[in-house]
């Protein structure tokens, strides 16, 4: 072993340990500094624990990270279909990955634990914060879906056709991907309530239904609204034709 080998690796072995503990400073570093950088656009101007964020873990920790993204991903998502993600291979998942994509959604693998804690605590401003359990929502009609491997497919639009596509593509998953619940809007579907759902038009054509209704109403209306007005007028005036005549005659 020649001088600069001694002097890095040292005859004792402390100098590998030196060199390790200095990697995993860089990595954590690294880690912060790309949990600072990909933050929700929501917490991005948010105060740290240094200047007035109060929260559990540090604002750079994967905990908080996690939790400000799952707030992203629930707020910004109006449909979201919770599935039972069971030992997909990577082929797998690149491949369903891929299908989803194509038809509109993503998917996200969950970390359960993290995700019920932002569910409990969804109705407060920052979900990091030191919430008292009396105060969490321990029966938010989605936590019992987390009960296994959880991976959220998202979708940007309220689109029944997109879920339609990727409710069929997961029965061909058989036991690989299942769905267990949904939230469309500000609703939580059961099985049952989504099969309905994925056979509506989407809201442009809904918006378009109803337009189309309201139109044909309104019309309606307003033609008998004329028609009522006119008899009316006419009847009055008719009897106000007959009185005179009546006089006349007296």
């Amino acid at each position: 072993m020649n001088f600069v080998s001694r002097q890095l690796w040292g005859s004792s072995g402390l100098g590998f340990c030196s060199l390790r503990i200095c990697s995993q400073t860089i990595v954590s570093r690294s880690f912060a500094s790309y949990a600072s950088r990909a933050a929700p656009a929501a917490f991005k101007t948010s105060k740290s624990p240094q200047d007035g964020r109060d929260i559990v873990k540090p604002v750079t920790s994967r905990k908080t990270f996690l939790i400000d993204s799952y707030k992203q991903l629930m707020g910004s998502n109006p449909v979201i279909l919770f599935v039972h993600y069971n030992n997909l291979m990577k082929n797998e998942d690149h491949h369903y990955r891929s299908q989803i994509k194509k038809a509109g959604g993503s998917l996200t693998v969950l970390r359960n634990n993290l995700f019920s804690v932002y569910l409990r605590n969804s109705a407060f401003p920052d979900p990091c914060a030191p919430i008292k359990r009396r105060d969490q929502n321990l029966s938010h009609p989605l936590l019992p879906l987390f009960k296994g491997p959880t991976a959220a497919i998202c979708f940007p639009e309220t689109d029944p056709q997109s879920v339609a596509k990727v409710l069929k593509l997961l029965e061909k998953s058989q036991d690989r991907l299942f769905v267990v619940g949904a939230k469309v809007e500000t609703a939580v579907y059961d099985i049952n309530q989504l099969s309905h759902f994925k056979n509506l038009p989407d809201k442009q054509g809904l918006q378009s239904q109803l337009l189309g209704l309201l139109h044909i109403l309104s019309g309606a209306g307003l033609v008998k609204t004329l028609e009522a007005g006119s008899q009316t007028l006419y009847l009055t005036l008719q009897s106000h034709h007959d009185n005179n005549e009546k006089d006349g005659q007296e």
